[in-house]
């Protein structure tokens, strides 16, 4: 991602006017695009995971995708054109969207100072419904010449027109989420031994929860001004790392992200490839990652359901 930064920064820096250069310089773009979408939505989803001790955790599950989604579109809906929505604008609406959701759902599901892990999935479940609403809801008052654009973008599309300075911001905020979930791995490890014994070993459980909400809300959001809602992501990719390297969270959250930088790639490359050729057009990553996460999902509440009649 870094990489693809670079050298894309380079090109823009010396204004080329080759198309060939041009249609490099754009699918380095959206190649750093949606690594840095997979990195957020991945490494976030393994620090939820830890932190509520709940396999089925993860952004777009408790609704937080979906916040940043709705912050968003209310900002167009207020007035900004898609064109003319800055670099600057969309992820701070974005980020706005996905706080708010995560201070809903962690307050519904917060009960006398203490969090019921399954009431909070049960929270954002809920929480993701009325956001998918309210961005249904938000359409009747968008331009309808734009529909699509933002119907195509809410099924989780990574745009071919993604400015050089939003790449920056984004990717700044995916990497400064990610470096601190990386030193918050520690105390997700000992928090996984039980609230009590974590704070006997000198972990502010409150407070690394608020820190670990806020930060994969920050990778979240932008992971949401990139590509719009991508799903499952966060679940599917963690428990496959899980299976590599173990549960301890100080190995799991960056190979997580980098495997989520990998597997968006690729999913996204079968998308650009595979859609045109079979003549439907480039299919939404959001659509490819819904398909693969919903069995997936499925098969692990199974599975916890054995686990616990066992």
């Amino acid at each position: 991602m870094i990489l693809a930064l670079a050298v894309a920064g380079v090109c823009s820096l010396f204004g080329q006017v080759d198309l060939d250069q041009q249609v490099w310089r754009m699918r380095l773009f959206h190649l750093a695009a949606a690594a840095a979408v997979g990195a957020a939505l991945a490494a976030g989803g393994a620090a939820l995971q830890g932190l509520l001790k709940n396999p089925l955790a993860e952004p777009y599950i408790l609704g937080i995708s979906s916040g940043a989604g709705v912050g968003v579109l209310l900002g167009l809906a207020a007035g900004a054109a898609w064109a003319g929505l800055t670099w600057a604008t969309t992820p701070v609406l974005a980020l706005a969207g996905a706080l708010l959701t995560c201070a809903v759902v962690y307050g519904i599901a917060q009960h006398r100072g203490r969090l019921n892990p399954y009431s909070l999935i049960l929270a954002g479940v809920i929480v993701n419904a009325f956001n998918g609403a309210v961005m249904l809801s938000i359409y009747l008052f968008v331009d309808p010449y734009r529909i699509a654009d933002f119907a195509r973008w809410a099924m989780g599309n990574i745009r071919y027109d993604t400015s050089l300075a939003l790449l920056v911001i984004c990717g700044a905020c995916v990497l400064t989420g990610w470096f601190v979930l990386f030193l918050r791995a520690g105390a997700l490890n000992t928090l996984g031994l039980g609230d009590e014994v974590a704070a006997t070993t000198g972990v502010a459980v409150n407070r690394l929860r608020i820190e670990t909400f806020v930060f994969v809300g920050l990778m979240t959001a932008a992971a949401v001004a990139l590509a719009g809602p991508v799903g499952f992501l966060g679940l599917i990719v963690p428990h496959i790392c899980r299976m590599a390297v173990g549960p301890d969270h100080r190995r799991l959250v960056i190979l997580a992200g980098f495997a989520g930088a990998i597997f968006l790639m690729v999913v996204d490359t079968l998308c650009r490839t595979v859609g045109p050729a079979v003549g439907v057009g480039t299919v939404p990553v959001g659509i490819i990652t819904a398909l693969l996460g919903g069995p997936f999902f499925i098969w692990l509440l199974r599975r916890r359901f054995a686990e616990a009649s066992a």
